[in-house]
């Protein structure tokens, strides 16, 4: 049972310190699949949170309501990290999304307490979003710098997205490129379709490896093993979906 979408990111400050203090806490764990063999390289840890009353909160308003706090916002982000490695498939990697507003707030530190956390599981794999802005773009090439000197691989998530754009040093340096489900809708323009192939080209071309995202039918499948994508991901493949207890 889910929260009603009037009450947005307005949730109780009980409901937000209940899940402050490890309360309702929870990991979904999705498979990234070979699309050649259909056996999981992979699995991206995604957040899942419960209320009090035992009811499933949507992880984005959780998140945007302690934007307000960015203390408060690392300590959330540092928890669900926590549990995601804690509970986490242990024989391949894990993609693990770092909130880049939390990561922020720990950017001036000598030591950062996600980088230091994320190098104790050795299968991670770091996982940075597409921007929306200069800012986001510089903040990416600081996490970029601080998990590639840990040695962490980094994926840069949604490319292709819409209203995104692309930080070249940051797409120089990850290890994957994991492809927005939006192409899934573009991929017929004649446009679209050879500026994908030239990307997948250069990931390869410079030993990346390619995940589209959003794959949810046979032909979405069929689609990414044509244009020789490495990877994908989505509600084709629910049934391998691992879910990790809930914190009591």
């Amino acid at each position: 049972m889910s929260l009603s979408a009037d009450v947005g990111i307005h949730l109780p400050p009980s409901t937000l310190l209940a899940l402050l203090e490890g309360r309702g806490i929870a990991a979904e764990y999705q498979p990234i699949m070979d699309v050649r063999h259909l056996t999981p390289i992979g699995y991206e840890a995604l957040a899942r949170f419960r209320c009090p009353q035992g009811q499933n909160l949507r992880p984005d308003w959780v998140f945007q309501a302690l934007h307000t706090s960015p203390l408060s916002l690392f300590q959330m982000e540092y928890r669900i990290k926590q549990h995601q490695v804690q509970y986490a498939p242990q024989t391949q990697a894990l993609f693990l999304n770092i909130d880049q507003d939390a990561f922020e707030v720990f950017l001036s530190e000598p030591e950062h307490p996600l980088v230091d956390l994320v190098a104790t599981c050795p299968q991670a794999v770091v996982e940075i979003i597409e921007n929306s802005s200069v800012s986001d773009a510089r903040l990416s090439i600081a996490m970029l710098k601080r998990f590639g000197k840990a040695g962490i691989p980094l994926a840069l998530d949604d490319v292709g997205a819409e209203d995104s754009l692309v930080a070249l040093d940051v797409l120089a340096g990850v290890r994957y490129i994991k492809l927005a489900r939006d192409w899934l809708v573009r991929w017929q323009g004649g446009q679209a379709r050879h500026l994908l192939q030239h990307l997948i080209q250069f990931a390869h071309a410079t030993e990346k490896q390619v995940i589209l995202e959003g794959v949810e039918t046979q032909q979405h499948l069929d689609w990414a093993r044509e244009l020789h994508i490495d990877y994908a991901q989505g509600f084709l493949f629910r049934s391998a979906f691992v879910q990790s207890p809930a914190t009591a």
